[in-house]
């Protein structure tokens, strides 16, 4: 009687969410023109069991564009939501959780390489290709993969940044 193979088990998956995501998500203005999409695009991917890790540069860029909304009211009513999102991110009631990663020596020298894009971060400037804040993404998303047993993506809407989604 011949053994049948057995079927490789599929890892989990993990996207590392982009500033121009949670834009959308969090309804930035001027920033928004895909929201609906990317909000169902989310669910689908929580339904199929995909979860979502938000990196430290996501946070920081995506509050700057909080303030930069140049209309006050919308400015406040911006900012109170992304408070409440990142207080969420806290506790643990957002759908995805937060990259509890330090800034240390390891994330620097891997940013100012490029991570897997082959470019370094100087490269980069040269060539306006990916900026600081997308290569610590990058970095984070690849020391991240180092860690864990899943595939682990950059979820982005940008094509520069596309090409550097995947760990190849």
């Amino acid at each position: 009687m011949k053994r049948q193979k057995q079927p490789a088990l599929a890892l989990p998956v993990v996207d590392f969410l982009d500033t121009c995501v949670l834009v959308e998500v969090l309804n930035v203005p001027f920033m928004n023109e895909r929201r609906d999409a990317v909000v169902a695009e989310m669910e689908r991917r929580k339904q199929e069991g995909v979860k979502f890790v938000l990196p430290t540069a996501t946070v920081i860029e995506t509050g700057n564009h909080v303030f930069q909304v140049k209309d006050g009211r919308a400015r406040r009513k911006c900012a109170d939501a992304y408070t409440h999102l990142l207080r969420a991110t806290a506790e643990g009631r957002a759908p995805w959780r937060l990259h509890e990663r330090t800034w240390d020596a390891a994330l620097l020298n891997a940013l100012c390489e490029g991570g897997v894009t082959g470019m370094s971060l100087t490269e980069h400037a040269v060539r306006k290709q990916l900026g600081t804040g997308d290569l610590s993404i990058v970095a984070e998303r690849d020391m991240y993969a180092e860690r864990v047993q899943a595939k682990v993506r950059i979820w982005t809407l940008e094509a520069t940044m596309q090409t550097w989604a995947e760990i190849p």
